[in-house]
């Protein structure tokens, strides 16, 4: 029997998870909102993740999933976690962003008022440390719950803007 087990926490937002795998509890969480997570290897609502369960919202899907036959197990954990995960990811990949941002900047800048003074070897250090930081954002995108959330297309932003200002192709 194919069950459906719908949790939300404050640190994940609301997601489902379908016990094996059949094309219409997948049809039907698409309907009402859910997206596929590759992190979190499971349907996810956006933008529910720092928000309390919405029961009005979810009833929908719960009946329709019930309707049709499936199982539905709810769990809700509302209570604010002392630290948050994602939060301190993205805190971090913006850090990370922002110093390679004011790094290309820096150098685009010395090219401009002061060419004679800028050598290959600076410029060569200044993309080793913009790959480091790719690296680095690479790998802390890949903590469950982080590449979905909208601050990325951000972080990315800044990262190419920074990398291109150093002479590297765009991320």
């Amino acid at each position: 029997m194919i069950t459906t087990i719908i949790e939300h926490s404050r640190v994940y937002g609301t997601t489902a998870r379908i016990s094996e795998h059949q094309a219409w509890p997948r049809v039907i969480l698409r309907q009402h909102g859910f997206e596929w997570s590759h992190s979190l290897n499971a349907f996810a609502a956006p933008g529910t993740r720092a928000w309390p369960f919405d029961h009005f919202k979810f009833a929908k899907v719960t009946r329709e999933l019930r309707r049709c036959g499936f199982p539905v197990k709810v769990v809700v954990d509302n209570s604010r976690p002392e630290a948050d995960p994602i939060a301190d990811a993205l805190t971090e990949l913006f850090d990370l962003a922002y110093a390679v941002q004011r790094l290309g900047a820096a150098l685009a800048q010395d090219m401009l008022t002061r060419p004679g003074q800028v050598t290959a070897e600076r410029v060569k250090e200044a993309q080793e440390a913009v790959e480091a930081a790719y690296a680095k954002v690479e790998e802390i995108e890949k903590r469950p719950g982080v590449y979905e959330q909208p601050e990325m297309k951000d972080v990315w932003s800044l990262l190419t803007q920074g990398g291109t200002d150093v002479g590297l192709a765009p991320f």
